[in-house]
């Protein structure tokens, strides 16, 4: 079992504290009971850094994260004994889809959607990524109350909605927005890049990275020599995420253009 106390000891944040005891609960019941146990949705980078905590101690269960879709916001911990390989259709996540008349609305948003769902009682830890295509809003939704938001949302602020429960499996998920840009950079360090995706001086994102803010495809890197490659997710915390899609080529002076998408 691990030792919930002495690893909470280095939690300075109170609501944090509370969200990590409810976490490492779960790991601990996995250990017990040999069964496959499941946090709520939270926003990655809380587990980035749950994460990090339970990388100082030996852990034989196998831990994997999944919110329904490739690079989600918002994700569940799946903890699963040594013995078995954790698969994305183990995850207790599907999909409610809910549309409206835009001729007799205006555009909803994502706060509109999240609020009514939420105003059904709903807890926020129930609740993953909204995607909001057109008339419609894509929600990812933990298992145990699905039905219960199927039935009962019938209006999104004063917009009546239908909603209907579809397969993850048969669905095709829409890609993340993302805004395309070129940026010119000395080297493909991971100082360098982030630099200049962030219009940010080298110095301070030293700083960043020494603070155990950067993040390379979710995991922290203190290392700011470290060479970033191709479709690298980069993450700066509080400023925003990137990828890496592309070379381009060089300038007249050596310096390296390279195209990167920054999520919005």
């Amino acid at each position: 079992m691990i030792n919930k106390q002495k690893l909470l000891n280095t939690v300075q944040n109170k609501e944090d504290k509370i969200l990590f005891s409810k976490i490492i609960d779960q790991l601990n019941f996995c250990i017990k009971n040999y069964e496959n146990t499941f946090t709520d949705f939270l926003p990655i980078l809380k587990y980035l850094e749950i994460n990090y905590i339970l990388s100082t101690i030996k852990i034989e269960q196998n831990i994997k994260i999944f919110g329904g879709f490739e690079e989600a916001e918002r994700v569940i911990i799946g903890f699963f004994p040594e013995y078995i390989e954790p698969e994305e259709k183990d995850f207790p996540i599907s999909i409610l889809e809910v549309t409206y008349d835009e001729k007799y609305s205006r555009e909803l948003t994502h706060r509109d959607f999240l609020g009514s769902i939420i105003g059904l009682g709903i807890d926020r830890g129930k609740i993953g990524d909204i995607i909001i295509e057109n008339n419609k809003a894509i929600c990812f939704i933990n298992n145990s109350i699905i039905d219960y938001i199927n039935i009962n949302l019938e209006k999104v602020g004063k917009t009546k909605v239908k909603t209907k429960i579809i397969n993850i499996n048969n669905y095709d998920i829409p890609k993340p927005k993302i805004e395309e840009k070129n940026i010119i950079i000395s080297s493909l360090r991971l100082d360098a890049v982030l630099s200049g995706a962030f219009n940010i001086s080298r110095g301070k994102i030293s700083d960043y990275i020494k603070g155990e803010k950067a993040f390379v495809n979710f995991v922290i890197e203190t290392n700011g020599a470290k060479n970033v490659k191709l479709n690298d997710i980069l993450t700066l915390r509080g400023l925003g995420r990137i990828k890496v899609l592309d070379i381009v080529g060089k300038t007249k002076k050596d310096r390296i253009v390279l195209n990167i998408g920054k999520y919005i």
